[in-house]
């Protein structure tokens, strides 16, 4: 009954939110996000990625996972069972042993960068799930009541704490249907231009120019604050692999379950590992937050 409640108040904070915040994301997300912009992240890095990070919500990254992919692209596997199902996302799997290895590695490369964005946060930054899949090509692009895999431009409904970074698993150009982003500083003319009301309802025939795509070579990376921007995977004509990494932003006090994630279980979804830290789900826990981290930045 309560989360019933819940999901009824987010919906209709979300349809709010729309209309005067330009957002789709519940209320005290878009809250939480500015005192946390202006209260606890440090803007002022002397550092090109962090500073279009902070001004646009998404930055390509200058390290390349390229030797770690194609060490371990062949080793990449698709369940019989989901092929079958014809799903047009399929996870990509691996066995355990090779888990282990590549998250081990992947960490290694990253380190540069999450030491990076633990200045900007003026908090701990965790790897925390490791996603990949292949996106198949469908028919229904134009069919905005279907989504296959977050084909519909939207924000994800968690606050900054929770970051992404998209590795291409291919060379991917316009045709193998790249991630698709808005920056921040083009939102308010994106929800005008497309007149957006839901992911299910907007015009298709938009401002294109005020979209980024995420092209280019195997091993790039991008990083990007999902909540903050609107974003959405476009459609291959053929197939499309990725990898998905998870970054989320907590106080090393309560950091322990995060830290301490078996390399190998960074590909078992570990969503209720930190839920706490990146998806509130009430007034009071989303304010509680915010203070834990504020309080951290002035301790810190």
């Amino acid at each position: 009954m309560g989360l019933g409640l819940y999901r009824i108040i987010n919906f209709n904070n979300k349809k709010f939110s729309i209309k005067f915040f330009n957002q789709r994301l519940p209320f005290i997300y878009i809250l939480f996000n500015f005192l946390c912009r202006k209260f606890i992240v440090n803007p002022n890095i002397n550092d090109k990625e962090i500073l279009q990070f902070h001004k646009s919500g998404f930055t390509k990254i200058d390290i390349s996972l390229k030797k770690e992919i194609e060490e371990y692209k062949d080793k990449f596997f698709i369940n019989n069972q989901n092929q079958k199902e014809n799903l047009k996302k399929i996870p990509l799997e691996l066995d355990k042993n090779y888990k282990k290895d590549l998250a081990i590695k992947i960490k290694k490369k990253l380190s540069p960068l999450l030491k990076k964005l633990e200045k900007y946060f003026n908090c701990e930054v965790f790897l925390s799930d490791i996603e990949i899949w292949r996106n198949y090509n469908h028919n229904e692009s134009l069919n905005l009541n279907v989504t296959h895999f977050g084909d519909h431009f939207h924000q994800d409904s968690y606050t900054m704490t929770y970051s992404k970074i998209f590795v291409n698993l291919m060379d991917i150009d316009e045709n193998d249907g790249p991630l698709e982003i808005i920056p921040r500083e083009n939102r308010n003319s994106f929800v005008k231009s497309f007149n957006y009301k839901d992911m299910n309802n907007y015009n298709l025939s938009g401002d294109k120019t005020l979209i980024k795509k995420n092209v280019g070579k195997i091993g790039d990376c991008c990083l990007f604050s999902s909540s903050q921007i609107f974003h959405r995977a476009g459609i291959p004509k053929n197939y499309r692999d990725n990898m998905q990494l998870i970054l989320v932003t907590v106080p090393k006090k309560f950091s322990n379950k995060l830290c301490n994630i078996n390399d190998e279980k960074l590909f078992e979804k570990n969503f209720e590992l930190f839920q706490k830290f990146t998806k509130p789900y009430s007034l009071i826990k989303t304010i509680r937050l915010f203070f834990t981290l504020f309080k951290y930045k002035l301790n810190g």
